[in-house]
């Protein structure tokens, strides 16, 4: 790689000195005679370092690297000063300016060599690390936010599990954590929060996982035990909740959004402002939502039944400020959308091919993800349609032993044309699943292969389709759970 050096300096000598050691040793080398020429020059010229000398006609070499400093263009450019100055306070207020180096005239080839070079690499390496910087950066938070999108799969397939356990209240969790959500928005909640409380909500009752599904699909009236038996739910949800640090909020939510606001709830009696404010705003969601869903015990209520018990429940059963706002969500509701939507056949049941329910696609999605899929591309890929990226999933593994056979046969043939065809092939579609890293493989072989790098192919392989191997695990795994 041949380095280009700018030197400037108002003594013809000097440049000339500069000019035939660098040139000797490979550089491409401009000399200028002032700083202006230079300020010029890097207009539309960018070399690999600039040796500058302090002391010239014009503007001198501390005003010269001030302006090249400013300049977008040429700020990155390191400068090596020249000076014939042998004093300790000019070599300081040189790098204190920005200089990168400092080379005394008259030249020592092999220190302005040595010097030229080293300042070069540097800078470089410099450049590079920041752009491994940069990508590793990317790469976190693609990574943060991945793991944020499946934290979130996951807790909802977690509430959907919950709410599985009463046939009746399909999306009642997503419904409550979209409820609060709303009413913390509306109270000036920040985005963060209002996440947060949204957490809260899919997870407020957690603690049902302990409740026998007898008890709670029972469609008649609650024995004394039986109801004692349901009221435990909110303290075991916080005794579930409370040693996640990552989130210490989501407990709260659990425990105290059966609280009534005069104090007459369970399971610690708290009234008012007592009771976390997170929690009175989870209740008030939580009550709607069991007005305007099907229960065992009944069906949705009519939007007027449900303005009426607010009405009759504010300062009561519900913090009267939020229990406002829910009133003043209903009454923008017209049309009564804010409800549990029924789409259910004969059956109770629906086919994913047909419309499947939140809960089941998004335990679906999340189990692909577990298994190393970004089920965002792939879905993106698939027009978002569920049934369609099920079809291409299975697709995939039909055609995944073909696959791995020619790529096998074409290394054995030691054929790299027909490998390389190949491995494209599988960078596609692996894309196109959402299968990221697999098809990063897959174009790391094929590059190699379009240069008949047999090495590399051949230390790669094995890894290639043991991960073709375990992306169809996973597709597998996943599917047979869903279904």
């Amino acid at each position: 790689m041949q380095y280009w050096a700018a030197v400037v300096d108002d003594d013809e000598l000097n440049l000339k000195t500069a000019h035939r050691i660098l040139s000797f040793q490979g550089y491409k080398v401009s000399t200028l005679g002032s700083g202006e020429e230079l300020l010029e020059f890097v207009k539309d010229n960018t070399p690999d370092v600039i040796l500058l000398d302090l002391h010239m006609q014009g503007i001198d070499g501390f005003e010269t690297l001030r302006r090249l400093q400013a300049n977008r263009k040429s700020r990155d450019i390191p400068v090596i000063f020249l000076t014939a100055d042998d004093d300790a306070d000019t070599e300081t207020k040189a790098l204190a300016a920005g200089a990168m180096d400092f080379v005394s005239k008259p030249f020592i080839p092999s220190v302005l060599i040595m010097r030229a070079k080293n300042t070069i690499e540097l800078m470089r390496l410099q450049t590079d690390l920041k752009k491994e910087v940069r990508s590793m950066t990317r790469e976190i938070l693609k990574e943060h936010e991945k793991n944020e999108r499946l934290s979130l799969q996951i807790v909802k397939t977690l509430a959907g599990t919950i709410d599985a356990k009463d046939s009746y209240t399909k999306g009642h969790s997503s419904r409550v954590a979209e409820y609060s959500k709303e009413i913390a928005k509306r109270i000036g909640y920040s985005e963060k929060a209002q996440e947060e409380i949204y957490m809260m909500g899919l997870l407020h009752d957690v603690g049902k996982i302990g409740i026998p599904d007898t008890v709670i699909n029972k469609p008649s009236r609650l024995t004394d035990e039986e109801y004692e038996m349901i009221k435990t739910h909110p303290t075991v949800g916080f005794e579930i909740l409370k040693n996640i640090s990552e989130m210490p909020k989501l407990a709260i939510g659990a425990r105290w959004h059966h609280e009534r606001y005069d104090g007459g709830g369970y399971p610690d009696g708290l009234s008012g402002k007592d009771i976390p404010e997170e929690a009175r705003i989870i209740s008030v969601a939580d009550a709607y939502d069991a007005m305007s869903s099907r229960r065992s015990y009944h069906e949705v209520f009519a939007q007027k039944y449900i303005i009426g018990e607010f009405e009759r429940g504010r300062g009561t059963q519900f913090d009267p400020g939020f229990a406002d706002i829910m009133l003043a969500m209903i009454a923008e509701d017209s049309e009564y959308r804010m409800r549990e939507i029924v789409e259910t056949g004969s059956t109770g049941k629906t086919d994913l091919k047909k419309g499947e329910t939140d809960d089941k696609v998004f335990s679906f999605l999340t189990i692909l993800e577990i298994g190393g899929l970004n089920t965002a591309i792939g879905m993106k890929y698939c027009m978002n349609d569920v049934a369609f990226y099920i079809e291409t999933l299975n697709e995939f593994v039909q055609s995944s032993n073909d696959r791995i056979e020619k790529l096998e046969k074409s290394l054995a043939g030691n054929d790299m044309d027909k490998y390389r065809i190949a491995a494209h092939s599988l960078k596609s579609a692996s894309m196109t699943i959402g299968a990221e890293k697999l098809s990063e493989s897959a174009k790391a072989l094929e590059k190699a292969a379009k240069t008949k790098n047999t090495d590399f192919v051949s230390a790669n392989h094995s890894d290639l389709i043991g991960s073709i191997r375990t992306t169809v695990s996973g597709i597998l795994m996943a599917t047979s759970m869903h279904n």
